[in-house]
């Protein structure tokens, strides 16, 4: 007997884990930059360069980019130097192994500057990585036979098969200039570029991108004497990353992350140093998948044959949801008096760092902090570049019906839009938008056909069975389970009592009629 089999490639999470580990660098300010004397902000971005999967081991390589906003002794104009620590990680994860991929995403959850002296300091940041280790596998299962006289019962399955499962990037490159009421620009000292919004469409061979950066540049103008000067506003980006793998009919799930952020001044047409030109590289991690009906074989018997299936319970995953949602936080700081009166805001930001993610009935629940923070001028003139934190507590519930402790999930998210506002001189309200999104997998087992056994029939049963008799439908019963038991098949017991359909109910009669002897 020959089967029909077809294959449903999966990828399949075997582990998520949570895991933080602290990056200590000794670095040296060089000559092109003032002495430091005391820190006013400092600003982390983790990337993972490389992930080794051993046996029970993960292996991340990655590297720490950061800025350092500090004033230098005898001026109020603050300096700017940028840094980048290189890492190493070594995670222990029992049962994993080698040929296993892993998706790590990491985000700096605390960071501090200590000085050693005006031109020597150490960064200590500590690091969250978030730990998702998958296994590709391919479910085979029989959806066909080839066999005179055979009975099939057939039952559909709803599985996932993944069509692409890679990274890409997509590079954005503008310019913006000065406005014409601030002066030019001698020395940017900080930048602050972020993902206000985004966007992503399934096209065939492509996937559409566009969103809005947010972009704020502090800079030291060419003018002796001047304050520093500040630039911000918004840039629109979209285009195209080619996929080949792409339609328009897949689920996909792309996480996207900004990186190597860039800005250069230049000279404009009149040979001022007007023009910021902004180059940003988006890391997009690409989840393709596409929802397969397979109609499998669930059972054969023959009339005139001992049919024995052999199976083994596999498992394989669905799509359970895809949920994406927002919500708001707003945070009220306190302006430290000592460090002067608020005058004007420079500049805002927020930081999600999930710190736990629990499933519950119907839903993912997310905790963690949001660290929250202004950037503003305050009235003292010596020190007049400020900038203060405070973090709170956050809890966001992801809703996604039928889910259970036992399946599996991804879940990307960003704070998209962060507003300041001044209540008074000595307080602030921080309003922030979180999007987050996450895609569910509810894991189905079942017991699979592998082979069928074609084994000799009881020819003494088969005679002994009667040719005719009547029987009174029991609960549990199919016409399936009465045919097999009774050696006939369902059309018969269909022709024999006139039945239209094949189901019956608890109480009928019926006549069952065999539809084989020796």
């Amino acid at each position: 007997m020959e089967l029909v089999k077809s294959n449903i490639h999966m990828n399949k999470i075997i582990k998520s884990e949570t895991v933080s580990f602290h990056v200590n660098h000794e670095e040296s300010v060089t000559e092109a930059n003032p002495e430091i004397s005391s820190v006013v902000n400092q600003k982390e971005m983790v990337t993972a360069d490389n992930v080794t999967v051993r046996n029970n081991q993960i292996s991340i390589r990655g590297s720490v980019s950061y800025e350092i906003l500090y004033y230098t002794e005898g001026t109020d104009m603050v300096y700017g130097l940028e840094g980048e620590i290189p890492f190493e990680e070594n995670v222990k994860i029992p049962g994993i192994e080698e040929g296993d991929s892993a998706d790590v995403r990491m985000v700096v959850i605390s960071s501090s500057v200590k000085l050693i002296d005006s031109r020597n300091y150490i960064y200590k940041v500590q690091i969250m990585a978030y730990i998702t280790v998958e296994n590709m596998e391919d479910l085979e299962a029989v959806t066909g036979a080839d066999r005179d006289n055979m009975m099939i019962r057939r039952c559909q399955i709803d599985g996932l098969s993944v069509v692409a499962d890679k990274t890409d990037t997509f590079r954005i490159s503008e310019q913006i200039s000065v406005p014409s009421g601030k002066p030019p620009i001698n020395r940017i000292v900080w930048k602050d570029i972020r993902i206000k919004s985004v966007n992503t469409k399934m096209m065939d061979g492509m996937i559409h991108i566009g969103g809005e950066l947010y972009v704020f540049v502090m800079y030291i103008p060419e003018a002796e004497g001047m304050p520093q000067q500040w630039v911000e506003t918004m840039l629109n980006f979209g285009g195209t990353v080619e996929a080949e793998e792409a339609r328009e009919d897949l689920v996909s799930y792309i996480g996207v992350d900004v990186h190597n952020i860039n800005v250069d001044a230049q000279m404009d047409q009149d040979n001022e140093t007007r023009n910021l030109d902004i180059g940003a590289v988006l890391k997009l991690t690409i989840k393709m998948y596409e929802e397969k009906q397979m109609e499998i074989i669930e059972d054969v018997y023959a009339p005139d044959a001992n049919l024995v299936p052999v199976t083994e319970e596999k498992n394989y995953e669905r799509l359970l949801v895809k949920n994406a949602s927002r919500t708001k936080a707003t945070v009220k700081l306190n302006i430290d008096q000592d460090k002067g009166n608020i005058l004007q805001i420079c500049n805002s930001g927020a930081d999600l760092k999930i710190e736990n993610i629990l499933v519950s009935d119907n839903g993912l629940k997310v905790i963690g902090k949001i660290k929250s923070y202004i950037m503003y001028i305050s009235s003292d003139d010596a020190k007049p570049v400020c900038c203060q934190w405070k973090e709170n507590d956050f809890e966001h519930r992801i809703d996604a019906e039928g889910m259970t402790s036992d399946d599996k999930y991804y879940i990307n998210w960003r704070v998209e839009q962060v507003n300041a506002n001044m209540l008074s001189t000595e307080e602030i309200e921080i309003k922030a938008v979180i999007a987050l999104e996450a895609i569910v997998f509810k894991e189905e087992k079942k017991a699979f056909i592998v082979k069928v056994e074609e084994k000799p029939v009881d020819m003494d049963a088969v005679n002994a069975a009667p040719v005719l008799k009547g029987y009174v439908v029991q609960t549990g019963d199919t016409l399936w389970k009465l045919a097999k038991e009774n050696y006939t098949t369902i059309e018969k017991i269909m022709q024999v009592n006139n039945l239209e359909t094949p189901q019956i109910k608890k109480g009928d009669r019926l006549l069952l009629m065999k539809s084989c002897q020796s």
